[in-house]
């Protein structure tokens, strides 16, 4: 008899062990939208106009990582200009996600550069990490900028609901950061995955996240804890434009809404009707452009002040 109960404990725990590390591969490896493909749906959604694309001058870049991979990212620049916008994009998709914004940011002086995240477009790395990673590939954008260009550059990010949670996670430990623009960010990654756990799969095993964190964290060396773009904001002093659809259905408008109150100082706040997940440019592009470019209005006029 007491055979028979180790045997089914043991078959429970090696189950429970093969489902939690399948799990882990899932989310971390989730399947991409293709490098060439993310660009032909850019232009059948109309966020990519074909004959601007190929006539914008522009730089393939390619750079190292800190972790022994190589970075993507493709340079728009405007001749003589001091100022970059570096652009981050959501998960699965790539760069050509964020060329939507390029137009804005160079009527504006901005020379811009859209990066691929690791394991994503033409981006080395093995997997995504939501954020823990993607934080510091973003410094060392910002390190080649600099080294680049000099200092006394402009540096201002703006991401995509992953890349958001990346752009708030470097706007707080990276003061050559002058701005963040944060679109459909998450607040916490644990909170975030147990919404969809419940929300997805009608299930509250909320446990089992905290089981496949401890199998990554002790894997790879990180956990979902430590991925928190809220944890710590009421201590930045980075200028924030918060923006989030009011129809996402991804991740909740509450956590945009809450980091907004977190933050103390420096905020802005843009909620946009009728737009869903990493939609809102889509569905609002003038009033888009005015929130943004008021924002930067109002940094650059500080800035000027001070001077």
């Amino acid at each position: 008899m007491w055979h028979l109960i180790l045997w089914i404990v043991f078959g429970s725990l090696l189950l429970l062990s093969i489902g939690i590390g399948l799990i882990s591969r899932l989310l971390l490896s989730p399947k991409k939208v293709p490098y060439e493909k993310t660009y032909k749906l850019g232009i059948q959604k109309g966020e990519i106009d074909d004959r601007l694309f190929q006539e914008k001058k522009k730089e393939e870049l390619f750079i190292p990582s800190y972790y022994g991979y190589k970075l993507h990212g493709m340079l728009f620049p405007v001749e003589n200009s001091r100022k970059v916008m570096i652009i981050a994009h959501g998960i699965k998709w790539s760069l050509f996600g964020s060329f939507k914004y390029v137009e804005m940011f160079q009527k504006r002086g901005y020379s811009v550069l859209l990066c691929d995240h690791r394991f994503h477009g033409l981006s080395g790395g093995k997997y995504t990490s939501f954020g823990y990673y993607e934080k510091d590939d973003l410094k060392a954008w910002i390190d080649y900028i600099f080294s680049r260009m000099g200092e006394g550059v402009i540096i201002g990010l703006l991401g995509e609901s992953l890349g958001a949670a990346s752009a708030l996670e470097a706007s707080k430990r990276d003061h050559r950061v002058k701005f963040c623009i944060a679109d459909c960010a998450f607040s916490d990654f644990s909170t975030l995955l147990r919404i969809r756990l419940k929300l997805d799969f009608k299930l509250r095993l909320f446990p089992i996240i905290d089981l496949v964190s401890l199998i990554i964290k002790l894997r790879h060396g990180w956990s979902f804890p430590e991925i928190s773009p809220i944890k710590g904001l009421e201590k930045t002093k980075t200028p924030i434009l918060f923006i989030h659809g009011k129809e996402d259905r991804f991740i909740p408008l509450q956590m945009t809404v809450d980091m907004f109150k977190r933050k103390r100082e420096n905020k802005k706040l843009y909620l946009v009707p009728r737009a869903g997940h990493a939609e809102a440019f889509n569905v609002d592009p003038k009033g888009y452009e005015k929130r943004v470019i008021d924002f930067i209005k109002e940094i650059e006029g500080v800035k000027a002040n001070l001077c």
